[in-house]
């Protein structure tokens, strides 16, 4: 821990990005049963956030067949608290081979989206509050490390930044294919010394 790459204070512009703040993804309300198809049916409850094992914030919800009601408190700067009640609009596309999907619509652009955020006041789409993705504002070698740590955890038993034993059931030809792509990448981010 605290080498090259990690932790935030090696970036050059402090953009909060999409991994730090609250969010609610439509394929984790799909998987928790909240998404109710019939106009009667009505699914209510808490959604919650943790942050390092401790709840950090929640909010109540109710989800209909065509809308998400979110009840809130929201508060500014250590500010009084505020209370917030918020209408998210569910939609439903056609899927190729039956059925439909449904999506949540952003209250600000009324696009589409798999995924609305809780970066301010209100939650909206990504593009609404410009909030990009951590990979996107990583640099060559940032990309390099995480590309190492994803290959390591893929290959090597026990992976903690080092790997040494080859994992379970992997083929020893698909090991060492994948063993001097790591290298390959390794010498990359820390070329050998003259």
């Amino acid at each position: 821990m605290g080498g090259s790459g990690s932790g935030t204070w090696y970036r050059w512009n402090g953009k909060t990005t999409m991994e730090e703040i609250r969010r609610i993804d439509i394929r984790f309300l799909k998987r928790q049963g909240w998404l109710v198809d019939r106009p009667d049916q009505v699914c209510s409850g808490t959604l919650s956030w943790a942050s390092r094992g401790e709840q950090d914030g929640f909010i109540s919800a109710k989800c209909y067949h065509n809308r998400l009601e979110l009840d809130y408190r929201y508060r500014e700067n250590g500010g009084d608290w505020v209370p917030i009640k918020q209408t998210i609009l569910l939609e439903s596309t056609a899927c190729h081979y039956g059925g439909h999907r449904k999506w949540l619509s952003c209250p600000q652009c009324h696009s589409r989206v798999g995924i609305i955020c809780g970066a301010g006041k209100l939650f909206l789409c990504r593009n609404c509050y410009q909030l990009p993705y951590r990979s996107q504002l990583e640099g060559h070698i940032d990309r390099l490390i995480s590309q190492k740590h994803k290959l390591g955890d893929k290959i090597f038993e026990d992976y903690d930044g080092d790997g040494y034993r080859k994992r379970k059931g992997m083929h020893i030809k698909t090991f060492d294919r994948l063993l001097t792509r790591y290298l390959e990448i390794e010498g990359q981010i820390e070329p050998p010394p003259l």
